[in-house]
């Protein structure tokens, strides 16, 4: 054996330790962020609608990696033929997005539903006309054709709204939707249709119809119209799931208030047929409605589900009292607020 050689292949191990170990701890590396991501919790999120920005809340916050910081791979589906609450009380999703008044009605029927918060905090059913009309407040529509779809919750605030401004309501003529169309307006069929402020105004006024609109909810009409619910079992079981898709959530939305530009752009990228104008329009609208001034993202009221439950027995669609107070869970919201 030569002096040297048992220094050479020592060498030689050191070396190929060396590189063993950068190899490694590069793998490693590579590794750890796909370890995280496959340990994340999958959450399904049932939508009521089409992906469109007022949705846009959860799309921030899944962009500004809120529900990442959650540990929350997050997925939303767009409305199917399956309404939400039935695809959350089966389990299908995790949660999903209704009416106060539609969760009202299913737990009416035994359905297991629960609010944990709401997207627009005032209701955005508005009653719309063309403005030569110069209809503005609710005593103009005596003697007038209002197109309302009487099956929904429109219809709901179409009577509760007459109600509460003493008007007969057969001093108005109602006239049954049968389609989400503009065209009766448009044709002079009715004096007035119904409408969510942040939709049909926004299509009528791009298309050179500017509209005057009675917004419901300055009228103390507010049923939420689109709060964020899950089911019993979820609270009960995953009440961590719940708090963390609520804390990012909630983020989401509030960051969506500070640029709306960036949410509608993130809303049109998941829907190629919408139009980033009236998206655009369409965000300015909902402002008010999803923060107004004292509200917090997501907060919803106490007597506004009073409200609700209360114009559901007056127009006979629940036969008896429910327990309001279990309908919706304040508790997620108001820790989340503290913290």
């Amino acid at each position: 054996m030569k002096a040297n050689q048992l220094p050479q292949n020592l060498l030689l191990l050191v070396i190929l330790f060396a590189l063993t170990a950068l190899m490694t701890s590069g793998c490693n590396s590579t590794d750890q962020p796909a370890a995280a991501a496959a340990s994340a919790t999958p959450v399904t999120v049932q939508l009521a609608w089409v992906h469109s920005s007022e949705y846009s809340g959860f799309y921030v916050a899944e962009e500004k990696g809120f529900y990442a910081k959650e540990n929350l791979s997050v997925t939303f589906n767009a409305l199917g033929d399956t309404s939400p609450i039935d695809l959350v009380a089966a389990g299908k999703a995790d949660f999903g997005i209704t009416s106060a008044d539609n969760l009202l009605s299913a737990r009416a029927k035994g359905s297991p539903v629960v609010a944990i918060a709401t997207i627009f905090q005032r209701s955005p059913v508005a009653f719309i006309s063309l403005a030569e009309k110069n209809i503005t407040r609710p005593q103009d529509l005596i003697g007038k054709k209002v197109l309302v779809h009487f099956d929904g919750t429109t219809g709901l605030v179409y009577h509760a709204l007459l109600a509460s401004q003493g008007i007969d309501p057969a001093k108005v003529e109602g006239v049954p939707r049968t389609d989400f169309g503009n065209d009766p307006l448009l044709k002079g069929q009715v004096d007035v249709m119904d409408a969510f402020i942040t939709n049909q105004p926004v299509q009528l006024t791009q298309a050179g119809h500017p509209v005057n609109a009675i917004l419901a909810s300055d009228y103390g009409i507010d049923i939420y119209a689109n709060i964020i619910f899950t089911s019993e079992a979820t609270i009960a079981n995953k009440p961590e799931l719940v708090e963390r898709f609520l804390r990012a959530t909630t983020q989401g939305i509030q960051s969506a208030l500070q640029d709306p530009k960036g949410a509608v752009a993130l809303a049109v990228a998941r829907n190629s047929d919408l139009s980033p104008e009236a998206e655009t329009e369409s965000m300015n609208r909902s402002l008010p409605l999803l923060n107004p001034a004292g509200g917090r993202p997501g907060m919803m009221r106490p007597e506004d589900w009073e409200i609700t439950h209360q114009i559901l027995l007056d127009q006979g669609i629940l036969d008896k009292p429910l327990d309001v107070k279990a309908a919706y869970n304040l508790s997620f919201l108001e820790k989340i607020s503290s913290q």
